[in-house]
């Protein structure tokens, strides 16, 4: 009972911040109550990666930009073209799947490197597949050689990199549980194997570029989206960015706002997308990275 009436303050006060900062005109984007809406700091901290996995992850990454797999890895890319459209929308182009939910576990870097791959199967391939987000919390592990920790978080390169050795297989076989469970993977599978992978540099330009090529793992802060509803949000701390969430970056609209697929089911947000203004709002410049093969 004593849960049950902290819940209720805490989605009261939620909605008195709602409603008071809707009110505001100068703003660009709402916020409504949603799943996250009885949660406090805290808790909704704890669906987000964690802080020290994600520091961890970063020095990998930064130490070992050229992680090998046996048909290819990732490499860096440094771009200096200018190839982007005015506009792109993948969703509108049948290559992105179904909004999903991850709930409580903080599994969103299986999600986006999941996302991703359904993605390029479905330009290289013509077969848009949901595939298993659980495979890779359950398989990209220590005991694989991947410093990803289950529902305390990951990083979608290892996801990618494990997929390129294993194959990563369906959604249907290998159904999302939301906790983390004995990898059901045993050598290699006929699933989809990616074979090229690259780092995007940290510039708008290179995202867009990016994009015209097919949708972006992004790691991002969302510390501030819990209640995001409608807009373009721009409400990030830029002086103390913490990134902490990944998202799949799956276009941009004609004045350069960013669009995101999410993976906090369509209650939240734009029936589970989110658009940002331009430039690194929300640190979305920091590490991003996109099949190529």
């Amino acid at each position: 009972m004593k849960k049950s009436y902290l819940d209720y303050q805490s989605s009261l006060r939620t909605y008195k911040r709602s409603k008071n900062r809707n009110s505001q005109d100068h703003h660009t984007y709402s916020l409504a109550l949603n799943q996250f809406s009885d949660m406090t700091e805290e808790e909704f901290a704890e669906v987000l990666k964690k802080s020290h996995v994600v520091d961890l992850q970063i020095q990998q990454a930064n130490s070992n930009n050229s992680t090998s797999s046996t048909t290819g890895g990732s490499t860096s890319s440094n771009s200096t073209s200018n190839n982007a459209t005015v506009t792109v929308y993948w969703r509108i182009k049948g290559a992105v799947t179904s909004v999903k939910n991850q709930g409580t576990c903080g599994s969103c870097w299986a999600f986006f490197a999941a996302g991703l791959m359904e993605s390029f199967n479905l330009i290289k391939n013509k077969n848009l597949t949901d595939f298993s987000e659980q495979q890779l919390v359950d398989c990209v592990n220590s005991a694989n050689g991947y410093g990803s920790k289950g529902c305390n978080g990951g990083w979608p390169a290892g996801c990618l990199d494990y997929s390129s050795n294993f194959g990563i297989t369906t959604l249907k076989s290998y159904p999302y549980v939301d906790v983390q469970k004995k990898c059901n993977i045993t050598g290699t599978n006929k699933g989809f194997k990616p074979k090229f992978w690259k780092q995007i540099p940290n510039t708008s330009k290179d995202l867009q570029n990016a994009l015209n090529f097919s949708p972006v793992s992004v790691i991002v802060d969302a510390s501030s989206w819990s209640q995001y509803r409608f807009g373009v949000q721009n409400g990030c701390n830029q002086i103390n960015i913490q990134l902490n969430h990944a998202v799949v970056a799956v276009g941009y609209d004609s004045a350069g706002n960013q669009i995101f697929k999410n993976s906090w089911s369509t209650v939240q947000g734009e029936q589970g997308y989110i658009r940002l203004a331009p430039n690194n709002i929300c640190g979305i410049l920091s590490y991003n990275y996109q099949i190529t093969a």
